[in-house]
C-alpha cells in the first residue's frame, strides 16, 4: 500500500484488520521515479488510485511496465491511452506480455459496460440515451479531474452520435427530469463522451444520446465559472459540491434507456443503477477488472475495461453487492 504519505498508508493497513493477508505501507511520489520503481518491483500488479489522473496519465504504468508488472487504472481514458500507445508503445506491453487496463471505475468503466450488458441479447439496438450523475462529494483529485474533462480528449458537449459520426451541437439540456434512478428531478446536460463514442461501434448502434447530470446547482455554477475563467484550482468546486450535498444528500446513478427496432415510442429495454456512494462503485469496479486480470481473463495489451470484462457476468456480481442496485427491465 503506498502513497506519498506513509503515516496515513500505514493507517489504512491497521484498518484492515489481521484476517486477511499480510500488507505493507510504503512512501511513493509520482513526481519520484525512483519511488516508483522500487514499489513497482515488488507487486505482480499496479492498481492506480492516485489523481487527478491528468497528472497520473502514463507514469505509474509506465514504471509498472518498467519492472515487468500489469497495470490496472481506477480512472486514465483516453489521455492516458493515447500516451501509452504512441510511438507503437501498445507493442511494449504486448512484447512484454503484460496488460494495462484503464478507466476501471465507476465513470468511465461501468458506464461503458453496463450498456453492453443491457443490449446483450437484443434484436437491432438503434438508439441509446444515458444520464449519470448525482450529487457526491468531491475530493480534491475528483474535482481536479472534472475541471479537465470538457477538452477534445475527453469528449464533446452538447453532441450527439449520429449517422456513423459526431454531430455537434445536437442536443440540449434537459432540466427538472425525473428519472427510476435518481431520487429528486435533476438536470441533465448533454456531452458525448469519448467511452460514449465507443460505444456505437461496440453495439453496431446508430444513435447515442449521453448526459451528465447534476442533482444540485451549485456545482454546475461553480463548474461553468471554473471553465468560463480558465481556473485549474479545485478548491471553489470541493466546497460547492460540498454545499449540494448538505442541501440534497449523496446519492449516485446511472440509468440508460435502449430501442430496438424503432425509435417511435418508448424505450424497449432500460437498466437503472443506483448507489449512495459512486467511489464505492469505482472500488467494487476495480476490484473485478483486477481480478479478471490475474485470473487471465483479459490478454497482453493496454485496454479499456468495459471493452474488455465480460458484460453480463460483470453486472450480475456488481448485482450481488449491496453497494450497486441494479434493474433491468
Amino acid at each position: 500500500m503506498a502513497g506519498r504519505d506513509p503515516a496515513r498508508a500505514a493507517a489504512l493497513v491497521r484498518s484492515l484488520g489481521p484476517a486477511g493477508p499480510p500488507v505493507e505501507a510504503l512512501a511513493v511520489d509520482l513526481d519520484d521515479p525512483a519511488s516508483l520503481d522500487r514499489f513497482a518491483a515488488r507487486c505482480r500488479l499496479v492498481v492506480n488510485c492516485a489523481g487527478p489522473s491528468y497528472r497520473v496519465l502514463d507514469t505509474v504504468a509506465r514504471a509498472a511496465l518498467r519492472r515487468g508488472a500489469d497495470y490496472v487504472d481506477a480512472a486514465g481514458d483516453d489521455p492516458a491511452a493515447i500516451r501509452l500507445r504512441a510511438r507503437c508503445g501498445w507493442r511494449d506491453w504486448l512484447t512484454a506480455g503484460r496488460t494495462a487496463v484503464l478507466s476501471a471505475g465507476a465513470l468511465p468503466g461501468l458506464s461503458g459496460l453496463l450498456p453492453r450488458a443491457l443490449a446483450a441479447d437484443t434484436d437491432h439496438p438503434v438508439r441509446l440515451d444515458a444520464y449519470l450523475g448525482g450529487v457526491a462529494a468531491l475530493t480534491p483529485a475528483a474535482a481536479g479531474d472534472v475541471l479537465l474533462s470538457h477538452g477534445p480528449e475527453h469528449g464533446t458537449p452538447a453532441a450527439a452520435w449520429r449517422e456513423g459520426g459526431v454531430r455537434p451541437r445536437t442536443l440540449e439540456p434537459r432540466r427538472g427530469l425525473s428519472l427510476t434512478a435518481f431520487p429528486q428531478p435533476v438536470n441533465a446536460f448533454p456531452f458525448l463522451s469519448t467511452e460514449a463514442g465507443r460505444l456505437p461501434r461496440a453495439l453496431n448502434i446508430g444513435e447515442v444520446h449521453w448526459y451528465t447530470v447534476f442533482g444540485g446547482d451549485r456545482l454546475p455554477e461553480e463548474l461553468a465559472m471554473a471553465w468560463a475563467l480558465g481556473s485549474t484550482d479545485p478548491a471553489a468546486l470541493v466546497t460547492a459540491a460540498a454545499e449540494d450535498v448538505r442541501r440534497h444528500g449523496s446519492w449516485y446513478g446511472q440509468e440508460f434507456h435502449l430501442w430496438t427496432g424503432t425509435t417511435d415510442g418508448p424505450p424497449a429495454h432500460t437498466l437503472t443503477l443506483r448507489a449512495d456512494d459512486s467511489y464505492e462503485l469505482s472500488g467494487l469496479m476495480t476490484a473485478a477488472t483486477t481480478r479478471a486480470l490475474l485470473t487471465g481473463g483479459i490478454p497482453p495489451g493496454v485496454h479499456f475495461a468495459a471493452d474488455v470484462l465480460d458484460p453480463q457476468e460483470t453486472t450480475a456480481a456488481l448485482s450481488a453487492d449491496p453497494a450497486a442496485r441494479i434493474e433491468i427491465s
